[in-house]
Protein backbone atom coordinates (compact mmCIF):
# COMPACT_ATOMS: atom_id res chain seq x y z
CA UNK A 1 0.00 0.00 0.00
CA UNK A 2 1.22 3.32 -0.54
CA UNK A 3 0.01 6.46 0.80
CA UNK A 4 -0.56 9.72 -0.73
CA UNK A 5 1.48 12.87 -0.22
CA UNK A 6 -0.04 15.59 1.82
CA UNK A 7 0.22 18.23 -1.55
CA UNK A 8 -3.33 19.38 -2.43
CA UNK A 9 -4.72 18.14 -5.92
CA UNK A 10 -5.20 21.81 -6.55
CA UNK A 11 -1.75 22.79 -6.10
CA UNK A 12 -0.53 19.60 -8.46
CA UNK A 13 -3.05 21.25 -11.20
CA UNK A 14 -1.84 24.65 -10.73
CA UNK A 15 1.40 23.41 -11.05
CA UNK A 16 1.15 21.49 -13.99
CA UNK A 17 -1.06 24.77 -15.52
CA UNK A 18 1.80 27.30 -14.88
CA UNK A 19 4.85 25.40 -15.03
CA UNK A 20 3.88 22.96 -17.60
CA UNK A 21 1.12 24.67 -19.99
CA UNK A 22 -0.23 21.71 -19.05
CA UNK A 23 -3.99 22.07 -18.27
CA UNK A 24 -5.54 18.46 -16.80
CA UNK A 25 -8.56 17.16 -17.00
CA UNK A 26 -8.30 14.56 -14.62
CA UNK A 27 -5.43 14.33 -12.03
CA UNK A 28 -5.59 10.22 -10.23
CA UNK A 29 -3.26 9.09 -7.70
CA UNK A 30 -1.13 5.71 -8.30
CA UNK A 31 -0.71 3.68 -5.20
CA UNK A 32 2.55 2.61 -6.54
CA UNK A 33 6.02 2.07 -5.90
CA UNK A 34 7.88 1.12 -2.84
CA UNK A 35 9.09 4.49 -1.38
CA UNK A 36 6.82 5.58 0.75
CA UNK A 37 8.37 9.06 1.36
CA UNK A 38 7.31 10.17 -2.90
CA UNK A 39 3.99 9.68 -4.69
CA UNK A 40 2.78 9.20 -8.27
CA UNK A 41 -0.31 10.55 -10.31
CA UNK A 42 -1.55 10.05 -13.41
CA UNK A 43 -2.63 13.49 -15.23
CA UNK A 44 -4.72 13.96 -18.88
CA UNK A 45 -4.31 16.81 -20.17
CA UNK A 46 -7.28 18.88 -22.50
CA UNK A 47 -5.83 17.63 -25.66
CA UNK A 48 -5.70 13.59 -24.21
CA UNK A 49 -1.89 13.46 -23.69
CA UNK A 50 -0.85 11.30 -20.19
CA UNK A 51 1.81 12.19 -17.97
CA UNK A 52 3.27 11.07 -14.92
CA UNK A 53 3.69 13.39 -11.52
CA UNK A 54 6.30 11.95 -9.40
CA UNK A 55 6.27 13.81 -6.41
CA UNK A 56 9.30 13.57 -3.54
CA UNK A 57 10.36 15.19 0.01
CA UNK A 58 12.68 18.49 -1.03
CA UNK A 59 15.42 18.26 -1.43
CA UNK A 60 15.75 16.64 -4.29
CA UNK A 61 19.12 14.27 -5.39
CA UNK A 62 19.75 16.36 -8.87
CA UNK A 63 21.42 14.09 -10.64
CA UNK A 64 18.06 11.62 -10.59
CA UNK A 65 16.72 13.89 -13.33
CA UNK A 66 19.85 15.46 -15.19
CA UNK A 67 21.21 11.89 -15.43
CA UNK A 68 18.00 10.34 -17.38
CA UNK A 69 17.71 13.09 -19.34
CA UNK A 70 21.21 13.04 -20.24
CA UNK A 71 21.38 9.36 -20.95
CA UNK A 72 17.69 9.95 -23.20
CA UNK A 73 19.31 12.87 -25.20
CA UNK A 74 21.95 10.09 -26.43
CA UNK A 75 19.20 8.37 -27.83
CA UNK A 76 18.73 6.08 -25.52
CA UNK A 77 15.06 5.08 -26.32
CA UNK A 78 14.61 3.12 -23.30
CA UNK A 79 15.45 5.53 -20.51
CA UNK A 80 12.69 7.31 -19.45
CA UNK A 81 13.10 11.08 -18.79
CA UNK A 82 11.41 14.40 -16.86
CA UNK A 83 9.84 16.86 -19.21
CA UNK A 84 11.48 20.39 -19.36
CA UNK A 85 9.60 23.11 -17.45
CA UNK A 86 8.55 26.11 -19.11
CA UNK A 87 11.66 27.95 -17.60
CA UNK A 88 13.91 24.42 -19.08
CA UNK A 89 14.07 23.31 -15.79
CA UNK A 90 13.56 19.19 -15.12
CA UNK A 91 11.86 20.03 -12.10
CA UNK A 92 9.80 22.10 -10.15
CA UNK A 93 8.81 23.14 -6.21
CA UNK A 94 5.98 23.76 -5.15
CA UNK A 95 5.90 24.00 -0.88
CA UNK A 96 8.13 20.94 0.74
CA UNK A 97 7.56 18.92 -2.69
CA UNK A 98 9.66 18.37 -5.58
CA UNK A 99 7.55 17.67 -8.68
CA UNK A 100 8.71 16.09 -11.51
CA UNK A 101 6.76 15.12 -14.84
CA UNK A 102 7.15 12.47 -17.11
CA UNK A 103 5.44 11.15 -20.12
CA UNK A 104 3.10 8.26 -19.03
CA UNK A 105 4.37 5.09 -20.60
CA UNK A 106 1.46 2.46 -20.68
CA UNK A 107 2.73 -1.01 -19.51
CA UNK A 108 3.28 -3.29 -17.07
CA UNK A 109 6.05 -3.61 -14.24
CA UNK A 110 7.02 -5.55 -10.89
CA UNK A 111 7.76 -9.04 -10.83
CA UNK A 112 4.58 -10.78 -11.73
CA UNK A 113 4.18 -11.46 -14.36
CA UNK A 114 7.83 -11.97 -14.77
CA UNK A 115 9.76 -10.62 -17.70
CA UNK A 116 10.28 -13.17 -20.01
CA UNK A 117 13.16 -13.77 -21.96
CA UNK A 118 12.68 -11.04 -24.78
CA UNK A 119 11.85 -8.47 -22.51
CA UNK A 120 15.36 -9.74 -20.22
CA UNK A 121 17.60 -9.94 -23.77
CA UNK A 122 15.88 -5.84 -24.38
CA UNK A 123 16.90 -5.43 -20.57
CA UNK A 124 20.45 -6.23 -20.87
CA UNK A 125 20.65 -4.79 -24.18
CA UNK A 126 19.46 -1.73 -23.08
CA UNK A 127 21.85 -1.84 -19.57
CA UNK A 128 24.93 -2.14 -22.01
CA UNK A 129 23.83 0.88 -23.78
CA UNK A 130 23.44 2.92 -20.50
CA UNK A 131 26.98 1.61 -18.90
CA UNK A 132 28.56 2.62 -22.35
CA UNK A 133 27.74 6.61 -22.30
CA UNK A 134 30.42 8.61 -20.75
CA UNK A 135 29.77 11.67 -18.44
CA UNK A 136 30.20 15.23 -20.24
CA UNK A 137 33.80 16.56 -20.17
CA UNK A 138 32.91 18.38 -16.57
CA UNK A 139 31.02 16.13 -15.42
CA UNK A 140 27.89 15.91 -12.97
CA UNK A 141 29.10 17.22 -9.16
CA UNK A 142 26.65 16.11 -7.34
CA UNK A 143 26.13 12.26 -8.79
CA UNK A 144 27.31 10.16 -6.09
CA UNK A 145 30.64 7.62 -6.49
CA UNK A 146 30.69 4.17 -5.01
CA UNK A 147 32.74 4.60 -1.97
CA UNK A 148 32.60 1.11 -0.60
CA UNK A 149 31.76 2.45 2.76
CA UNK A 150 28.87 0.70 4.65
CA UNK A 151 29.67 2.08 8.09
CA UNK A 152 26.71 4.31 7.94
CA UNK A 153 24.36 0.93 7.76
CA UNK A 154 26.29 -0.03 11.20
CA UNK A 155 24.91 3.38 12.71
CA UNK A 156 21.73 2.86 11.62
CA UNK A 157 21.23 -0.75 13.08
CA UNK A 158 22.57 0.37 16.02
CA UNK A 159 19.81 3.19 16.59
CA UNK A 160 17.08 0.20 15.71
CA UNK A 161 18.91 -2.16 18.23
CA UNK A 162 18.78 1.07 20.68
CA UNK A 163 15.28 1.41 20.41
CA UNK A 164 14.66 -1.86 20.58
CA UNK A 165 15.94 -2.30 24.45
CA UNK A 166 12.85 -0.01 25.14
CA UNK A 167 9.16 -2.14 25.52
CA UNK A 168 7.66 -3.22 22.29
CA UNK A 169 5.29 -0.25 20.80
CA UNK A 170 1.18 -1.02 21.31
CA UNK A 171 0.73 -1.54 17.24
CA UNK A 172 0.48 -5.07 16.30
CA UNK A 173 3.06 -4.45 13.25
CA UNK A 174 5.57 -3.08 16.10
CA UNK A 175 4.99 -5.67 18.15
CA UNK A 176 5.94 -8.11 15.30
CA UNK A 177 8.77 -6.33 13.60
CA UNK A 178 10.48 -5.76 17.64
CA UNK A 179 10.20 -9.61 17.97
CA UNK A 180 11.48 -10.82 14.45
CA UNK A 181 14.39 -8.34 15.01
CA UNK A 182 15.70 -9.32 17.87
CA UNK A 183 15.38 -13.09 16.82
CA UNK A 184 17.32 -12.49 13.75
CA UNK A 185 19.39 -9.67 15.54
CA UNK A 186 22.75 -12.29 14.92
CA UNK A 187 22.17 -12.98 11.40
CA UNK A 188 21.51 -9.34 10.39
CA UNK A 189 24.74 -7.92 12.20
CA UNK A 190 26.83 -11.05 10.37
CA UNK A 191 25.18 -9.28 7.17
CA UNK A 192 26.47 -6.26 8.37
CA UNK A 193 30.26 -7.65 8.67
CA UNK A 194 30.27 -9.23 5.72
CA UNK A 195 29.42 -6.50 3.87
CA UNK A 196 32.66 -4.84 5.27
CA UNK A 197 35.22 -7.23 4.97
CA UNK A 198 33.94 -7.16 0.80
CA UNK A 199 34.16 -3.56 1.26
CA UNK A 200 37.55 -3.77 2.51
CA UNK A 201 38.75 -5.68 -0.68
CA UNK A 202 36.78 -3.65 -3.17
CA UNK A 203 38.31 -0.12 -1.97
CA UNK A 204 41.85 -1.10 -2.72
CA UNK A 205 40.42 -2.80 -6.22
CA UNK A 206 37.14 -2.77 -8.08
CA UNK A 207 36.52 -2.78 -11.82
CA UNK A 208 35.65 0.70 -13.65
CA UNK A 209 33.21 3.20 -12.64
CA UNK A 210 30.03 3.68 -15.21
CA UNK A 211 26.63 4.78 -14.56
CA UNK A 212 24.41 2.93 -13.07
CA UNK A 213 20.67 3.11 -12.00
CA UNK A 214 21.24 1.68 -9.14
CA UNK A 215 17.68 0.11 -8.27
CA UNK A 216 17.49 -2.17 -11.68
CA UNK A 217 14.72 -4.51 -10.98
CA UNK A 218 11.45 -5.35 -12.00
CA UNK A 219 9.33 -3.11 -10.50
CA UNK A 220 11.69 -0.08 -12.20
CA UNK A 221 11.29 -1.81 -15.75
CA UNK A 222 8.12 -0.89 -17.99
CA UNK A 223 7.14 -3.49 -19.95
CA UNK A 224 5.60 -1.75 -22.90
CA UNK A 225 2.48 -3.63 -25.29
CA UNK A 226 4.55 -3.23 -28.22
CA UNK A 227 7.28 -5.37 -26.40
CA UNK A 228 9.60 -2.44 -26.01
CA UNK A 229 11.12 -2.02 -22.17
CA UNK A 230 11.58 1.06 -20.45
CA UNK A 231 13.85 1.88 -17.38
CA UNK A 232 11.91 3.74 -15.21
CA UNK A 233 13.03 5.82 -11.33
CA UNK A 234 16.65 6.87 -11.06
CA UNK A 235 16.46 7.94 -7.81
CA UNK A 236 19.61 5.99 -6.96
CA UNK A 237 21.62 6.72 -9.83
CA UNK A 238 25.36 6.74 -9.15
CA UNK A 239 28.84 5.98 -10.45
CA UNK A 240 29.66 2.32 -9.71
CA UNK A 241 31.36 -0.45 -11.40
CA UNK A 242 28.63 -2.51 -13.51
CA UNK A 243 28.08 -4.91 -11.04
CA UNK A 244 25.73 -2.19 -9.14
CA UNK A 245 23.03 -2.69 -12.04
CA UNK A 246 23.24 -6.62 -11.71
CA UNK A 247 21.65 -7.87 -8.35
CA UNK A 248 18.34 -8.43 -9.89
CA UNK A 249 19.39 -10.33 -12.83
CA UNK A 250 19.64 -13.55 -11.27
CA UNK A 251 15.48 -13.21 -10.88
CA UNK A 252 15.05 -14.96 -14.52
CA UNK A 253 16.03 -18.24 -13.37
CA UNK A 254 14.01 -20.43 -10.89
CA UNK A 255 16.91 -21.02 -8.52
CA UNK A 256 17.42 -17.49 -8.22
CA UNK A 257 21.22 -17.68 -9.13
CA UNK A 258 23.05 -15.44 -11.98
CA UNK A 259 23.37 -17.37 -14.85
CA UNK A 260 26.28 -14.79 -16.88
CA UNK A 261 26.82 -17.27 -19.67
CA UNK A 262 23.24 -18.26 -20.24
CA UNK A 263 20.71 -15.80 -19.12
CA UNK A 264 19.23 -14.07 -21.70
CA UNK A 265 19.77 -10.44 -19.66
CA UNK A 266 23.11 -11.58 -20.66
CA UNK A 267 22.42 -12.55 -24.61
CA UNK A 268 21.58 -8.69 -24.35
CA UNK A 269 24.52 -7.35 -22.49
CA UNK A 270 27.04 -9.67 -23.91
CA UNK A 271 30.02 -11.45 -22.37
CA UNK A 272 31.22 -9.80 -19.21
CA UNK A 273 33.34 -11.48 -16.23
CA UNK A 274 31.56 -11.04 -12.84
CA UNK A 275 33.29 -9.69 -10.45
CA UNK A 276 31.61 -11.66 -7.52
CA UNK A 277 33.10 -9.76 -4.38
CA UNK A 278 31.25 -6.52 -5.83
CA UNK A 279 28.21 -8.41 -6.98
CA UNK A 280 27.33 -10.35 -3.42
CA UNK A 281 28.43 -7.07 -1.85
CA UNK A 282 25.99 -5.22 -3.33
CA UNK A 283 23.39 -8.01 -2.78
CA UNK A 284 24.33 -7.93 0.77
CA UNK A 285 24.03 -4.31 0.55
CA UNK A 286 20.23 -4.54 -0.83
CA UNK A 287 19.12 -6.41 2.17
CA UNK A 288 20.58 -4.74 4.99
CA UNK A 289 19.44 -0.95 3.16
CA UNK A 290 15.81 -2.85 3.29
CA UNK A 291 15.48 -4.37 6.20
CA UNK A 292 16.99 -0.86 8.01
CA UNK A 293 14.00 1.37 5.52
CA UNK A 294 11.27 -1.29 6.73
CA UNK A 295 12.67 -0.94 10.84
CA UNK A 296 12.31 2.97 10.15
CA UNK A 297 8.87 2.56 8.63
CA UNK A 298 7.83 0.28 11.37
CA UNK A 299 9.07 2.11 14.40
CA UNK A 300 9.94 5.85 13.49
CA UNK A 301 7.11 7.01 11.14
CA UNK A 302 4.49 8.45 12.61
CA UNK A 303 2.34 9.15 9.47
CA UNK A 304 1.88 5.72 8.56
CA UNK A 305 -0.85 3.65 8.47
CA UNK A 306 -1.09 0.24 10.13
CA UNK A 307 -1.75 -1.55 6.58
CA UNK A 308 1.59 0.22 5.05
CA UNK A 309 3.25 -1.08 8.19
CA UNK A 310 2.12 -4.45 8.61
CA UNK A 311 3.78 -4.76 4.29
CA UNK A 312 6.77 -3.94 5.76
CA UNK A 313 6.73 -6.75 8.53
CA UNK A 314 5.76 -9.26 5.96
CA UNK A 315 8.87 -7.92 3.55
CA UNK A 316 11.35 -8.07 6.58
CA UNK A 317 10.03 -11.55 7.13
CA UNK A 318 9.93 -13.15 3.69
CA UNK A 319 13.63 -12.06 3.41
CA UNK A 320 14.66 -14.19 6.72
CA UNK A 321 12.52 -17.12 5.82
CA UNK A 322 13.96 -20.27 4.50
CA UNK A 323 14.33 -19.58 0.62
CA UNK A 324 14.62 -15.87 1.11
CA UNK A 325 16.60 -13.18 -0.03
CA UNK A 326 19.07 -13.93 3.03
CA UNK A 327 19.71 -17.53 1.86
CA UNK A 328 19.75 -16.49 -1.66
CA UNK A 329 22.81 -14.03 -0.95
CA UNK A 330 24.30 -17.11 1.06
CA UNK A 331 24.39 -19.48 -1.33
CA UNK A 332 25.85 -17.07 -3.95
CA UNK A 333 28.58 -16.41 -1.58
CA UNK A 334 30.08 -19.48 -2.72
CA UNK A 335 32.14 -18.00 -5.65
CA UNK A 336 33.59 -15.83 -3.39
CA UNK A 337 37.62 -16.84 -3.05
CA UNK A 338 38.04 -19.67 -0.47
CA UNK A 339 38.25 -18.20 2.96
CA UNK A 340 37.22 -14.55 2.52
CA UNK A 341 34.02 -14.55 4.64
CA UNK A 342 34.83 -17.26 7.41
CA UNK A 343 31.54 -17.52 8.75
CA UNK A 344 28.78 -17.28 5.72
CA UNK A 345 25.70 -18.79 6.93
CA UNK A 346 24.18 -18.13 10.84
Amino acid sequence: MREKPSISEEALRACLQEQYNISPVTLDFLPLGLDTRAGVFRAVSEQGAPFLLKVKPIPLYEPSCLIPRYLRDQEIASVVAPLPTKKNTLWTQVGEWAVIVYPFIDGKTGWRPALNEGQWKATGAALKEIHSVSLPPGGMGSLRKEAFDPTGYGRWISEVEMYLTGPPGVGTSERALHSGWIEHQTTIRTLQSSMEVLAAVLREQSGPFVICHADLHPGNIIRGHSGDIFVIDWDDVMLAPRERDFIFVGEVGEDRQLQPHTSPFFQGYGHVNIDWVALIYYRLERVVQDMIAWAQDVFFRDDLEEETKAEAVHYFKAHLAEGGEVDVVWALAAHLPAGLLSSNKV
